[in-house]
């Protein structure tokens, strides 16, 4: 069974540093991680809570939330992305994108019961492996 190790909201937004800024104002955030398509704010740098924000057209964005910046999609880390897939199979949910692996790093794409994407990623892909199907 897959153990999910956070669960993290990515908000798609078109001015990062002002997002930022008002995310940290509003929640009393800090930086915890910061790249130049992606910010992670969040109480500590451990703390299960986080809150991604990701300008709305990165390649790191799946497809399927791409270009939206009132978008959003969930991103789960797992320690066995296969495992995740596997056990969500049953629901008949769409796989947008099976798990795809480099190195020691998984990620996959899916669909909730709702239609909501959800990213399923190990704890350092979602640095590593941008997704890579576009769904209509």
């Amino acid at each position: 069974m897959a153990i999910a190790h956070r669960i993290s909201t990515n908000l798609l937004t078109r001015d990062i540093a002002a997002s930022t800024e008002f995310y940290r104002a509003l929640c009393g955030f800090r930086q915890v991680h910061t790249e130049t398509w992606y910010v992670v704010l969040a109480t500590q740098p451990d703390s299960p809570f986080q809150l991604g924000l990701i300008d709305w057209v990165s390649e790191f964005v799946p497809r399927a939330a791409r270009g939206v910046a009132q978008g959003s999609y969930l991103e789960i880390v797992v320690d066995d992305v296969p495992a995740a897939v596997d056990a969500i199979r049953p629901f008949e949910v769409e796989i947008i994108e099976e798990p795809v692996t480099f190195g020691e790093q998984v990620r996959a794409v899916i669909r909730d019961l709702d239609g909501h994407v959800i990213d399923l990623t190990t704890p350092h892909a979602r640095y590593v492996i941008p997704p890579r199907k576009a769904v209509g």
